[in-house]
């Protein structure tokens, strides 16, 4: 089975480090084949940026996505620069609206984290929201598990970080818990 992943946001919100956590975590740690690719301005902060990982059991022909399964946004000039590349019917769509205020209404499979926030006031900083978001399309998706995840922030974020890390992943997997919860009441 192929899986096809989008992380899209400013530069310097760890969008292009969440693509690589999870091909690792699929590659290395799940056995899966996969394949990471990256897109970002000139502006090494704040200009737009893009990454995304295919993760699949067979051996990956084409690196780049042809049917994205999610798309992880975490900002609006993301959302509205990439939107164009998701099928609103299928495509599960996480975004973070603590930095996005207006979505589509077309979107069928939309989960509201506000990741950012939650960064800022659980965790110290919001540099953490996209471990959050990590942990999210975990429980959301189960692309991967959330112990692969865990196991590939070892030696990929400094050490004196790895335990806020692990937290932020795990709220970020609880909350996208809460929110399947939600949708199968």
């Amino acid at each position: 089975m192929r899986n096809e992943i989008m992380f899209a946001g400013f530069g310097g919100q760890g969008i292009v480090k969440a693509a690589l956590l999870l091909a690792q975590a699929a590659g290395i740690h799940e056995g899966k084949e996969v394949a990471q690719t990256q897109s970002y301005g000139p502006e090494a902060r704040g200009g737009a940026c893009r990454s995304e990982v295919v993760i699949s059991d067979e051996a990956i022909d084409y690196i780049r996505p042809l049917h994205l399964d999610a798309f992880v946004v975490m900002s609006q000039p993301a959302l509205d620069k990439y939107i164009h590349a998701i099928d609103p019917e299928n495509t599960i769509v996480i975004a973070d609206t603590t930095l996005i205020a207006t979505i589509p209404p077309r979107l069928c499979k939309l989960y509201a984290i506000k990741a950012t926030q939650m960064a800022e006031q659980e965790l110290g900083r919001a540099l953490f929201a996209n471990i959050i978001m990590l942990g999210a399309l975990s429980a959301l998706t189960e692309t991967v598990s959330i112990e692969a995840l865990e196991r590939s922030l070892k030696g990929n974020v400094p050490e004196k970080t790895l335990e806020t890390n692990r937290a932020a992943l795990k709220k970020g997997f609880e909350a996208g818990m809460r929110l399947l919860n939600d949708v199968n009441q």
